[in-house]
């Protein structure tokens, strides 16, 4: 086998094992009414299967520029595959819901460790000039994921239950595993740091009070615990910079901050994250709420767009390699923003046929942009630095997810709780009030290309 070919490969083993495990994330929003009765708990209480995913995902990936340093991509993958493989049975067998968010926990180990490691590869086994290519491929593997996960857990529920939904990823992660095996391996010297658990400690319980914090939205910002939350969370992140600046110990480099032009690029590249899993997780639940449609229907609505935005994700990125940056950023955001306002305007009385065209005309926007924002943002940065950079942006990306889904459900949740007479007008105004928000977002990430464009021009650094 030639070296390219299976260099390639082993991109490829990475990114199906990331895509099950944005698989099982994306599927398990069309399942929530289901699992609301089963389990008989709330909508704010069975998002914590996806926040709690997300946030176990993001505290593995601040590690993972240590990681990646410190073991091979073979052992990665390995150790990537076989965590998720035990999470998913677990999950499949739940018989409650904590043993089922325990899983979810579990599961998170091998996206956490594959999503990073394959943009690792991309960056060190792949030519620069290709980057955009490479980078779309990968990234078409993964979009596939949040493309076909609403109609997968849609049909699984309705024809089989949800339960199938862990035991095909199962199966899929077997073969990927036996597969990836052959191709992955070690693309350079293994370097035994020494690893600062304490920062770890601080950055992850950091994490965990801003979800926590912003959970308590659904009770009013009246409410005394949510800012006590986050004033800890910043006293936490406060001494994590503090400690990252004297130890001499390797977790994360913040050096990477010193470049003003990654800074915007990560921080659009985790809004665009936000607005996308925080979308993704309202509609089938509006479409089955509000629409009154099963889950089938509420899967299945999200797909049409979906797959036609992330086939072309492979020529938005070799439009990033032709033309640069500012075509694909710009107008990927506008067209974001632009389905955001139709979303926010239309709230009250979404058809399934509206969904189908503004999501569409959302996902086109979002992949448009995603892939290149990070390329643009890794172009800043060299070296040992690159490894720091991409584990800050694969860990924000989790994490924008995790508070993607916690805000927007906490805005349905606030809705739900002051309209008492009739729980589907509640939800359809909270769920308008969620649109409004992302909108807010996605004229934030406009302005943050802006600026990050502005500082490349200018080639500052802090």
């Amino acid at each position: 086998m030639q070296k390219e070919t299976k260099n390639i490969l082993a991109v490829l083993s990475a990114a199906f094992m990331s895509f099950v495990g944005i698989l099982t994330e994306t599927s398990l929003n069309v399942t929530f009414p289901t699992m609301m009765r089963q389990f008989h708990v709330s909508l704010n209480t069975i998002q914590w299967t996806t926040t709690g995913y997300l946030l176990a995902i993001a505290i593995i990936m601040i590690c993972s520029s240590y990681l990646n340093d410190r073991f091979t991509a073979k052992q990665l993958f390995v150790v990537a595959c076989l965590g998720f493989m035990v999470g998913s049975v677990i999950s499949a067998v739940a018989p409650s819901f904590p043993v089922l968010l325990l899983g979810r926990l579990i599961s998170a180990l091998g996206a956490g460790l594959s999503t990073p490691l394959m943009f690792n590869l991309v960056t060190e086994i792949m030519p620069r000039a290709k980057w955009g290519v490479y980078m779309g491929i990968a990234g078409l593997v993964i979009a596939m994921a949040p493309t076909l996960g609403p109609a997968f857990g849609g049909v699984t529920t309705f024809y089989l239950n949800w339960r199938w939904i862990f035991v095909i990823v199962t199966i899929i992660t077997l073969v990927v595993f036996l597969a990836g095996i052959f191709v992955v391996g070690q693309y350079h010297q293994q370097v035994k740091n020494s690893f600062d658990w304490l920062s770890f400690i601080i950055l992850s319980a950091a994490f965990i009070t801003l979800t926590v914090g912003v959970n308590q939205i659904s009770s009013g910002l009246g409410n005394p615990l949510f800012w006590l939350l986050l004033v800890v969370t910043a006293i936490l992140l406060g001494l994590f910079v503090k400690r990252a600046k004297s130890s001499s110990k390797k977790m994360l480099d913040l050096a990477v901050f010193k470049q003003k032009s990654f800074i915007f690029g990560a921080l659009a590249y985790f809004l665009l994250q936000f607005n996308n899993i925080g979308i993704s997780f309202v509609l089938p639940n509006y479409i089955q709420i509000v629409g009154k449609q099963s889950s089938l229907i509420g899967g299945l609505v999200l797909l049409p767009g979906s797959i036609i935005a992330g086939l072309l994700n492979p020529y938005f990125g070799s439009l990033y390699d032709k033309v640069g940056a500012k075509l694909p950023l710009y107008a990927g955001g506008s067209l974001m923003a632009l389905s955001c306002l139709l979303f926010a305007v239309l709230g009250m009385n979404l058809t399934s046929l509206m969904i189908i065209v503004i999501y569409g005309l959302m996902m086109l926007g979002h992949r448009m942009a995603f892939s290149n924002t990070l390329a643009e943002s890794l172009k800043m940065e060299t070296g040992a630095l690159r490894a720091d950079a991409t584990a800050i942006c694969q860990t924000s990306q989790q994490l924008a997810g995790s508070l993607g889904t916690t805000i927007l459900a906490s805005i349905i949740a606030a809705g739900q709780k002051q309209n008492n007479t009739s729980y589907v007008l509640a939800t359809a105004q909270g769920s308008q009030a969620a649109f409004w928000f992302t909108l807010v977002i996605s004229l934030i990430i406009l302005v943050s290309y802006f600026r990050m464009f502005k500082a490349e021009n200018g080639k500052t650094a802090l």
